[in-house]
């Protein structure tokens, strides 16, 4: 149960400013413990250049950014990354994030179901994504319907000699 969640929305032209908060709220969220993309002790400068490529994407259109709050103090944030080709009819559910001191109250699932919503009003069939194992995300994403299709084994290390698979999901949306 959602409980004061904020609405989410759309950002199109991200203002500026966006990137250094992305970067931020990554940052937060790797020192967390949270599984994207990164671990807790990461070189920030390296968190900070993806966040502003992230960013990027979005201007250029070739991603979709859903924010709760504001786009230069996110609560929390998801990207949607169609595909081309014949793979068209497929998007990706990317860095699901939230800052730490307001997990636990809905708000994740509510970014998703925001993914969810925005990738159906732009006519996609399948929505897919890859969550690190060994992490509460696997069962996250299962809980909110999206199947587990396969699992990359060793798909990311996250130290030396603690390698995770990555379980793939898809959620068809036909």
């Amino acid at each position: 149960m959602t409980r004061d969640v904020p609405a989410v929305r759309r950002v199109v032209d991200p203002r500026p400013g966006a990137a250094a908060a992305l970067g931020d709220l990554w940052i937060a969220v790797t020192e967390a413990g949270g599984a994207v993309d990164f671990v807790p002790g990461w070189d920030q400068d390296e968190i900070r250049a993806l966040a502003a490529e992230t960013i990027e994407s979005v201007r250029a259109g070739s991603s979709r950014m859903l924010v709760a709050g504001e786009e230069t103090a996110p609560l929390g944030t998801v990207f949607l990354v169609p595909n081309t080709g014949i793979a068209a009819h497929r998007a990706d559910v990317q860095r699901l994030m939230v800052r730490p001191d307001l997990q636990g109250r809905g708000l994740g699932t509510v970014l998703l179901d925001a993914a969810v919503a925005e990738a159906r009003a732009a006519g996609v069939a399948v929505l897919t994504l890859g969550a690190r194992g060994g992490t509460p995300l696997p069962a996250f994403y299962a809980a909110r319907g999206f199947v587990e299709y396969g699992r990359l084994p060793d798909g990311v290390r996250v130290a030396p000699g603690d390698p995770r698979d990555v379980h793939l999901f898809h959620l068809p949306l036909d």
